[in-house]
């Protein structure tokens, strides 16, 4: 009987002892304040950041407030922001962080390396560019109330768009890796100031992380059909004669893709030379009025228009001398002596073949 009073005892005081400690735990995040939205912008040779900190004052309720500070570089913003605040900031449930365009036209490559070495940084962080200043889009979210607005935007996008996906580890490994380069959401505003997602941004990462090309989110579509196998997605397929303005396009949601490249190396003179077979296999559905077309015509009309999309996209970007797909990183692991350098020295002159075979699993009304 002594025995259970003294396990008793004992449970009570451990359970005191707990719930002590948790009250404890509770007034210290009251206590803090946490940074879970970051932007930086480039301001007359100095760098703008900015913080969205949430104050969760009442359940289901949020008040955002936003702080600025100038620097002359991107590493000491939470030092700058603890001066302008009487509770300490954290940044450790950071999830998003946006660069203005100019910042990003300057390059990212900085921070992505700081990233990549602060331990305390999520790898579910995601990052993204503005068309507009980074502070300004993030003032145009605080009417949401909610600090983490764009990132879920993002995954929105991503989950159910045409965005191909992207956080802090996927976006590290594209820059870190010789053989490809990274990508990034695009956000800009609508005619109300509104943040809309409005495409991808692609870097050059032998140059520091150069913004070097900003892509439509059809583009943005083609390039997720080519780095994932993907689920959902849309796009608007241009039909032929159509009778008036509301008929000329049809509403095409991709359901889901699947992409396999094949090597084919040729050889010139004094270079090695590369090609590629891209063979794309895509189950989708069209909604909207259709042509009397028989559903083999339409399959094949389909066929080629993707097709034809896919290879624009690629020669964008063999132009430009970008490889956001990794084509490099795919060749490295299939050619003997593969050098970088030498590969994007030729990388331009690379020949694609994009070969699509669609599946419709519900086409839309038809005349």
């Amino acid at each position: 009987m002594g025995f259970r009073k003294k396990w008793s005892c004992y449970l009570f005081f451990f359970a005191m002892s707990m719930l002590l400690t948790s009250c404890n735990n509770s007034q210290v995040i009251n206590q803090i304040e946490l940074v879970q939205t970051a932007g930086f912008d480039l301001d007359n040779q100095t760098v703008l950041s900015s913080a969205l900190i949430g104050e969760y004052k009442e359940k289901e309720k949020t008040n955002v407030k936003l702080l600025k500070t100038i620097s002359n570089n991107s590493y000491n913003m939470i030092p700058l922001l603890n001066l302008k605040s009487n509770n300490p900031i954290k940044y450790g449930q950071m999830r998003m962080m946006l660069f203005g365009a100019d910042y990003a036209t300057h390059n990212i490559g900085p921070i992505l390396k700081f990233l990549a070495q602060d331990v305390s940084i999520s790898g579910n962080l995601n990052l993204a560019v503005s068309k507009n200043k980074a502070s300004e889009l993030l003032a145009a979210t605080i009417p949401a109330h909610d600090p983490l607005f764009l990132m879920k935007m993002i995954n929105q996008n991503s989950d159910t768009a045409n965005l191909p996906y992207t956080d802090l580890q996927t976006t590290l490994y594209n820059f870190f890796d010789e053989g490809r380069d990274t990508y990034l959401p695009l956000f800009s505003w609508d005619a109300d100031k509104k943040p809309q997602i409005d495409g991808i941004v692609l870097f050059k990462d032998d140059k520091d992380g150069k913004l070097i090309s900003q892509k439509s989110n059809e583009d943005a579509l083609w390039l997720k059909m080519l780095v994932e196998n993907s689920k959902n997605g849309n796009f608007m397929f241009p039909l032929e004669d159509a009778k008036n303005d509301n008929e000329k396009y049809a509403f095409v949601q991709i359901i889901e893709s699947k992409t396999n490249f094949t090597p084919i190396p040729t050889k010139a003179v004094s270079q090695q030379l590369y090609g590629l077979d891209i063979n794309i296999n895509v189950k989708l559905q069209i909604k909207g009025t259709l042509p009397i077309t028989e559903n083999n015509q339409l399959q094949t009309m389909l066929e080629t228009y993707i097709s034809k999309e896919l290879e624009h996209f690629i020669q964008s970007c063999l132009s430009a001398n970008i490889d956001p797909v990794g084509f490099g990183s795919f060749l490295r692991s299939k050619t003997r002596g593969w050098n970088a350098s030498e590969f994007y020295e030729v990388y331009p002159s690379m020949k694609t073949n994009v070969i699509t075979k669609v599946q419709i699993v519900k086409a839309g009304i038809q005349k």
